[in-house]
């Protein structure tokens, strides 16, 4: 068992690793990186209010700081709003501007085609054992953490 473990940790390195390089290959890093755009999907799907950077790294399992690169980053390229919460000024909040919306709606069609490559070859069946199984190690590694 504890060989099949390890390799399937082994992989997940790997095929992580490679969509990474497959997605900023295909947007040519012009826009957005893999993590600037996961960055923004925790922002607008993780939370029901304009989240904190310490929210943010918390979600993301990282660190503040790496959160305030990319947020400088997006902020410099107009995919995010950084504010001052009203209630405590010590407080930096983030919402998402309308400049995503746009490139959301040009981006999508080619995104999906990727994604869909991503998975050629896999069954419906074997797609929810997929989900399953990596939710599973989420919540595992959640209670670790």
């Amino acid at each position: 068992m504890i060989n099949s473990i390890r390799e399937i940790f082994a992989k997940s390195f790997l095929v992580t690793r490679m969509w990474e390089v497959l997605f900023n290959r295909q947007t040519g890093s012009k826009e957005l990186t893999l993590k600037q755009l996961m960055l923004l999907i925790v922002v607008d799907n993780a939370f029901d209010h304009s989240p904190t950077i310490k929210e943010i790294a918390n979600e993301l399992a990282t660190s503040h700081q790496n959160v305030k690169v990319l947020l400088g980053q997006l902020e410099k390229k107009e995919f995010v709003e950084l504010y001052t919460d009203e209630n405590d000024k010590r407080v930096t909040r983030v919402r998402t501007s309308e400049l995503k919306s746009a490139y959301w709606k040009e981006r999508s069609l080619d995104d999906q085609k990727m994604l869909v490559h991503l998975f050629d070859g896999l069954t419906e069946e074997e797609l929810k054992i997929t989900a399953r199984a990596i939710d599973k190690l989420t919540e595992n590694a959640k209670r670790l953490m």
